[in-house]
């Protein structure tokens, strides 16, 4: 719970990173001092630049230039929590940050940041890293755009330039200390040895053999990586895409949107779209100099002062180009006609699978998830749910692939003949006059989306309070919170033929009367693109007379595990299984504890110590047989173990986890009458508690400790009050997910679930 700064210096890099010593000196043909690198030498500097911690790849994550974040590390986006442990990490919350528009990532601290000199700092909570970010000033000389290729060497020189030693380097860290470590002062010299190969970013390597040869690759890209990193864009190839096809604008300033640039052969040049009454025509060509490639555009009819001159490209794809002067940032993309790789039928297949995401210069703020439906209906996803706001139909006129839309309300500016000119899988460009729009598929995981809702049906119990066998049921309790992707339709019928006829409907769901007892009720689940795939599955309303209290119900109320560490790795322990049902045995006549149903059931073979039973394989299960007068049932106790030697999670870890939200406690000892309790971990190692049942609060103390034994424990003290004070002392932490902790306390174990309000 310590914030702390920690720098790896070079003590002695002899010791560190000499690959191998040679017996006998060396000596160097023709030795002089070019062939040698001094401390703070121009090279040395460019060589520190080039081998700098690349501070800006991980911007993603970080949105910084002054630090990179040590990985893995841990981050909640929405509601959703990753752990990033590699550049595919990043390439996948760069994706997910994409969906979750808006939405700025969350770190699970502590994380540790790296400065571009590898410095590195641990940041335990939200303010140290508001903090850090507020005095950040970014190194200007790191060059990212070019890298060494390792591993590469050194000789070590002494006075008569005598090989004394060879270092070899694996890592840009490695170098960077080794470079930062030289002493104007020092003795001894050091020289590279060559051949030496460097990569730049577009993956084209050079190999070079000198100092100056090295100086001069490092040099050549180093304003090129201050610069943007604009791309060497090929004359002749950038000539050739815009001569094919026609380009449309998109500008950052939105002035010349939907203008449409057709440059001839002859290197005239003709637009059209957006406002104008009439085209207006120019000439282009592209020219390279010292500075990039340049778009050149002049004699305009039109626009002259605003489109006339020498543009900058800093990006060209074949499909995609773009342009800078000055503030004005223009992107160029290609339309082609009658070179579509899909069909009418190909169209038609594609847009009533999953559900589309619209993009759109006149859909602005407006809701853009999409269904469009076998029928011929298009619905999108707003407040909740799908409301259908028109139709659809697929044609073809005259060779030209079409989309036709009859939209109402605010997406009736959607409506009309959009013109396909770009299908990919999971993609479709549309044009209609100067608007653009574009079609992104986004399709649920699920096999069967079916797979979540309960088949085998659902039962729902009331008490009878009044006596007359009557209650009000919600019926929704009964429909379980599905996470697949896919849209469903869910509605609540009173007889089956109703629910396979779509009449009988059961009107308020949320409060609804039985009108027998029991009765039972349908939920029918049919997807939303195609109604007829669906799945009824039968709710039973029982209404119970609660006067007295059922003996099994506290048995049934939770799922019994024990779980505990696997002291010996051998996979046996010993258990007390009396524990895991401690607080409902006082209500039950008889309980006996076997090793397979069929004994349970039979009240055979009961395990004669069930206070100490050596488990015979990991996990098991025991059959638990409860009997209440002449009645009995059977439950299910869970053994578990767990690899406590691994250390899953360091203090550090344990205090970032806790400090992150609220905590409950979920079970102690298999019962749950702690769950009410919230707990809030908090700096200087105050504990809050609060009952949510009457928002009472206790306040009490916590602390971390690494034990002798590599694990983690954390003590709870100070805590007066009833029920909750059973957590006081010391306990170990044998599972740490961001979720989730467990703790063992001796033969006592306790869950706490992570509560983020």
């Amino acid at each position: 719970m310590k914030s702390y700064i920690k720098s790896y210096f070079l003590l002695c890099f002899a010791m560190l990173f000499f690959a191998s010593c040679q017996d006998e000196a060396i000596q160097i043909n023709n030795p002089n001092e070019q062939q040698t690198i001094a401390a703070n030498s121009a090279l040395s500097n460019l060589m520190l630049r080039t081998s700098a911690n690349a501070v800006s790849e991980d911007n993603v994550i970080d949105n910084s230039d002054c630090f990179s974040v040590e990985l893995p590390v841990t981050v909640i986006v929405g509601n959703i929590t990753i752990i990033i442990e590699n550049e595919e990490g990043l390439e996948e919350l760069e994706e997910l940050l994409e969906e979750f528009e808006g939405e700025i990532p969350e770190f699970v601290f502590p994380i540790t940041v790296i400065s571009s000199d590898y410095t590195e700092q641990v940041i335990e909570n939200q303010e140290q890293l508001e903090n850090i970010l507020e005095n950040c000033i970014e190194d200007p000389d790191v060059i990212e755009c070019v890298d060494f290729v390792y591993p590469i060497s050194f000789s070590v020189l002494n006075s008569d330039f005598v090989i004394i030693d060879t270092v070899t380097i694996e890592s840009n860290e490695a170098l960077h200390d080794f470079l930062e470590d030289l002493d104007d002062d020092q003795v001894n010299l050091v020289a590279l040895n060559f051949p030496v190969t460097l990569v730049y970013a577009d993956g084209e390597t050079i190999t070079v053999n000198s100092n100056e040869e090295l100086s001069n690759a490092i040099e050549a890209v180093g304003d090129d990586c201050d610069d943007d990193d604009y791309e060497n864009c090929d004359v002749d190839e950038v000539k050739a895409s815009l001569k094919e096809c026609v380009w449309k604008f998109d500008d950052n300033l939105n002035d010349f949107d939907g203008l449409i640039a057709t440059f001839n052969d002859d290197f005239t040049l003709e637009i059209n779209g957006g406002d104008l009454a009439e085209p207006v025509t120019g000439n282009w060509t592209v020219i390279e100099t010292d500075n990039g490639t340049y778009l050149v555009i002049t004699e305009l009819s039109a626009f002259q002062d605003d489109l006339g001159g020498e543009w900058l490209i800093t990006d060209c794809d074949e499909d995609e180009i773009e342009i800078v002067r000055g503030d004005l940032e223009i992107e160029l993309e290609r339309y082609c006609e009658n070179d579509l790789d899909c069909d009418a039928e190909d169209l038609t297949d594609e847009l009533v699978e999953c559900y589309w995401f619209a993009g759109s210069s006149v859909i602005g703020d407006l809701d853009n998830k999409f269904v469009f439906t076998e029928d011929g209906n298009v619905k999108v996803y707003t407040s909740g749910e799908f409301v259908e706001i028109g139709t659809w139909n697929v044609g073809v006129d005259s060779d030209t692939l079409t989309l036709v839309l009859n939209l109402t309300g605010d997406y009736e500016v959607l409506s009309g003949v959009w013109e396909v000119t770009e299908c990919d899988e999971g993609f479709f460009g549309l044009v209609m006059g100067d608007v653009v729009l574009h079609l992104e598929q986004e399709c649920f995981d699920d096999e069967n989306p079916f797979d979540c809702y309960p088949e085998e049906g659902v039962e729902l119990e009331k008490c009878d309070d009044n006596g007359d066998g009557f209650a009000v049921f919600n019926i929704y309790e009964a429909v379980p919170a599905c996470n697949n992707e896919t849209p469903v339709i869910i509605s609540f019928h009173t007889s089956l033929e109703g629910a396979q006829n779509d009449s009988d409907y059961l009107e308020g769901a949320t409060a609804y009367t039985n009108i027998t007892n029991p009765q039972t009720v349908y939920v029918k689940v049919a997807l939303f693109s195609n109604p007829d795939e669906n799945l009824i599955y039968t709710v039973k309303l029982i209404v119970e007379d609660c006067s007295e209290p059922n003996p099994f119900d506290c048995f049934d109320s939770f799922d019994a595990v024990i779980e505990l560490c696997d002291e010996g790795n051998d996979g046996y322990e010993t258990f007390n299984l009396t524990l895991a049902y401690a607080n409902c045995t006082p209500f039950a006549d008889s309980v006996s504890y076997h090793t397979s149903l069929a004994d349970a059931e039979a009240n055979a073979s009961p395990i004669a110590n069930p206070e100490s039973f050596i488990n015979t394989s990991a996990p098991q299960t025991i059959y638990v047989r409860v009997e209440v007068g002449d009645d009995f049932e059977v439950f299910e106790l869970s053994l578990k173990l767990e690899d406590c030697t691994s250390g899953s999670c360091t203090e550090g870890d344990v205090d970032g986890i806790l400090m992150a939200c609220k905590w409950k406690v979920v079970e102690l000892n298999g019962d749950d009458n702690l769950i009410t309790y919230r707990l809030d971990f908090n700096d200087g190692q105050e504990l809050i508690i609060t009952n949510t049942e009457n928002d009472e609060t206790v306040t009490g103390t916590w602390s971390t400790s690494t034990n002798n034994d590599g694990g983690v424990d954390v003590l709870f003290d100070g805590i007066s009050a009833p029920d909750i004070q059973s957590i006081v002392g010391n306990w170990t932490v044998v599972e740490c997910t961001a979720e989730q902790l467990i703790f063992h306390r001796d033969s006592d174990q306790m869950t706490l679930d992570r509560v983020c309000e």
